[in-house]
């Protein structure tokens, strides 16, 4: 995941099961962040086979990198589980995330109204479970400077949110740093202020943290 045009993205911060009771049907939802289909595909055959004697396991899955939608009804009658599952992960602006939805029928016919509601409900019930971790981009790189600026960056980097990943203690200072990548053009010139413009920058790449 190294898009730097893509700021932020929310997804699943854990697998997670929540259950559903209605009309003696029982509705498992089970969610998981996944970062590929193959991913997806492998959470969905692992639930499949672990409730392989379920009425039905209905998925639906959206991936970031290569914007992938999929889902499916999985024998229920079309539009009732599938699309539902999917609509729920959207409107909670969810990506790079895979959702079953596993139905034990208990011998009562909801209707197509009440299998759409059932199946929205129980994948809600599934992210709340399982809660959203919001990844921003942060770019990265090491700041480089001399032993004279090196107290001062430290007690200006205290105060922000920026990651320090390491520090190399050569003929200068090399600190292995990243910041959000829509602050680093403002972090690299209060650092050339602080420094009078001696310290220098190296980029090296972007990736997603979760705070």
């Amino acid at each position: 995941m190294n898009n730097s045009n893509v700021i932020s993205y929310k997804t699943i911060k854990t697998e997670c099961s929540a259950e559903l009771v209605e009309k003696r049907s029982v509705f498992i939802c089970t969610v998981k962040s996944v970062a590929t289909e193959d991913e997806a595909l492998n959470f969905i055959g692992k639930i499949r086979e672990k409730y392989k004697d379920a009425s039905h396991n209905v998925y639906a899955y959206i991936i970031k990198d290569t914007n992938v939608v999929r889902f499916s009804d999985d024998g229920e009658p079309s539009s009732t589980a599938g699309v539902p599952c999917l609509t729920v992960l959207q409107k909670h602006e969810l990506t790079s995330v895979a959702a079953v939805v596993t139905r034990y029928f208990g011998g009562i016919m909801l209707g197509a109204g009440g299998l759409v509601r059932a199946y929205s409900h129980a994948t809600k019930l599934g992210i709340e479970a399982a809660g959203i971790a919001l990844y921003e981009n942060f770019t990265e790189f090491d700041l480089i400077c001399s032993y004279s600026d090196y107290d001062k960056i430290l007690n200006y980097i205290k105060n922000i949110q920026v990651i320090t990943d390491g520090t190399d203690f050569g003929g200068n200072i090399a600190i292995s740093m990243a910041i959000k990548h829509d602050e680093y053009d403002k972090f690299a010139g209060n650092i050339g202020n602080l420094t009078n413009a001696k310290a220098k920058f190296q980029k090296k790449g972007f990736r997603y943290t979760c705070f």
